[in-house]
């Protein structure tokens, strides 16, 4: 049940995360625009690449910078893009972008957002992973039409969980998908 909450935690800390405006203090504001200024600036030759960048270039010239941002996780500690274990047989949400994904002793979690309704999501999900082998485990479902829920799936030794949410400031449907 604690991995339930956590996921639903989990889940609304990112559908709400950036929403709102945070007032920033005269400190802040002025780190900003120190920060501002110094990827504003040119060096000599014309190059409008940032200092910091030119900095991790000459300490590891061979090093791809693309690279190295792809593998870095953002705030939250996600792993941008689609992690390289997800499973063959558990379907990606259609018209949907991934955020990342955080793995955990409880799981690999994979974030999603879409502009698809929850109960569109819902059903999807409700067939594919039927198709696939997967049945509804003892845990079952719990689901508030249009605002979220959560279902989990077992096949075999495989548990699959799917965690929706809702954002109606944004329109868009927030999935995590917990698998272990």
């Amino acid at each position: 049940m604690k991995e339930i909450i956590l996921l639903f935690i989990f889940v609304f800390a990112i559908s709400f995360t950036g929403c709102g405006d945070k007032e920033k203090s005269p400190e802040e504001k002025k780190e900003t625009s120190m920060q501002d200024n110094k990827k504003e600036s040119k060096d000599p030759a014309g190059d409008s690449k940032d200092s910091d960048l030119k900095e991790k270039e000459a300490a590891n010239p061979n090093s791809d910078p693309a690279v190295e941002d792809a593998n870095k996780s953002n705030e939250l500690g996600m792993t941008p893009g689609m992690p390289a274990n997800f499973p063959a047989d558990v379907p990606q949400p259609k018209n949907a972008k991934v955020i990342g994904s955080l793995t955990s002793s409880e799981g690999t979690m994979v974030t999603f957002e879409s502009n698809e309704k929850v109960q569109d999501i819902i059903n999807f999900y409700k067939e594919e992973m039927k198709q696939n082998g997967y049945v509804v485990s003892e845990d079952g479902e719990l689901i508030t039409p249009d605002k979220g829920g959560l279902i989990n799936w077992k096949k075999q030794e495989k548990e699959v969980q799917l965690v929706l949410g809702y954002d109606k400031d944004k329109n868009i449907s927030s999935l995590v998908i917990t698998y272990k």
